[in-house]
């Protein structure tokens, strides 16, 4: 199955789930089988922004 996201190329039930539907939490997603959206590759969703040093006091 082919998603279409709203920007960006067309994508997979995987990248889908990745990006927006396991912060969902059961919300309407059309992922809610794990059988048919296979399991998330290190590309699928996004990576974590980098540690920034703002000179504040921790």
């Amino acid at each position: 199955m082919e998603v279409i996201f709203s920007t960006g190329q067309p994508s997979t039930r995987t990248r889908l789930w990745a990006r927006v539907c396991q912060y969902a939490k059961g919300k309407g997603c059309i992922n809610t089988d794990p059988a048919l959206r296979g399991t998330p590759g290190p590309r699928d969703g996004y990576s974590d922004a980098p540690d920034m040093d703002l000179g504040g006091a921790a």
